[in-house]
């Protein structure tokens, strides 16, 4: 598959933009073509006079796996680098000038959940599962997990979904908040939800939304000290032998190092 075609748009007549992770053999893991074709259309849709809203979904029986494991733990450089791909997603998301609804048809794990939290609103399959599986990989949790999760349940909640690293189904989500409805049919649903939201008026949007992100809890904190912790993490021990573990299909040995 072609770079071009891991993000497929489609717009509905009434000016409703689709985005789809198109990558599914692969669960929709947040590859690094992927992240660099995923920021460039929010990029573009953010300017696009063509669509009033936006639904993310995925393709196939995932909404988004996470960070591509297979490329990670050869260079901690460049992970550091694609790091800056999934900040710079977190920001357009965030900020994102018209409304944003996710449509998890699938299991979102890792940055894929972050990703849905990101959003305004959240439909999820009934099957669909959920993890902040970051620890498993000796890393904390990025793109924007934290913040984004704080912003629909206690900060303290938010920390043992990651402590725990505990795979939740569409019920625990909903139960606590974690997502806003549970739907047999997100697409359409997220659809007519983001059809709903295009009745307040856009220059009010694009404001409130950036006053949530700008505020002194806002955004930006947590990036730099989610980067500065995340560089330290690729170079350790630990996250080589999660990266090993996975790929020889065995439980690893963290040892703190």
């Amino acid at each position: 598959m072609t770079a071009g075609n891991l993000i497929t748009r489609t717009v509905t007549e009434s000016g409703i933009a689709v985005l789809t992770f198109n990558d599914p053999d692969r669960r929709n893991a947040l590859s690094p073509a992927l992240r660099e074709v995923f920021l460039q259309a929010l990029r573009d849709e953010a300017k696009s006079g063509e669509s009033r809203a936006v639904v993310l979904t995925g393709a196939g029986a995932a909404f988004c796996a996470g960070g591509d494991i297979s490329a990670m733990g050869i260079d901690p450089k460049l992970s550091s680098e694609r790091m800056k791909l999934l900040h710079d997603i977190a920001r357009e998301l965030a900020r994102f000038p018209k409304p944003t609804v996710a449509a998890v048809n699938g299991h979102a794990f890792g940055a894929g959940w972050s990703i849905s939290l990101l959003c305004d609103y959240i439909l999820t399959a009934p099957q669909a599962k959920h993890g902040a599986t970051f620890g498993k990989l000796g890393l904390v949790p990025d793109t924007a997990f934290l913040w984004a999760a704080s912003r629909r349940v206690p900060t303290a909640k938010a920390m043992q979904l990651f402590l725990s690293a505990g795979i939740l189904n569409a019920d625990e989500v909903l139960a606590m908040g974690l997502t806003d409805e549970l739907s047999d049919n997100v697409l359409e649903a997220a659809i007519a939800k983001a059809e709903s939201f295009c009745a307040v008026a856009p220059l009010a949007v694009a404001a409130a939304k950036a006053s949530l992100v700008d505020a002194p809890d806002g955004l930006e904190w947590y990036l730099t000290r989610e980067f500065d912790d995340q560089a330290r993490m690729y170079h350790s021990a630990d996250h080589r032998e999660a990266v090993a573990a996975f790929k020889e299909k065995r439980a690893p040995v963290f040892r703190g190092e």
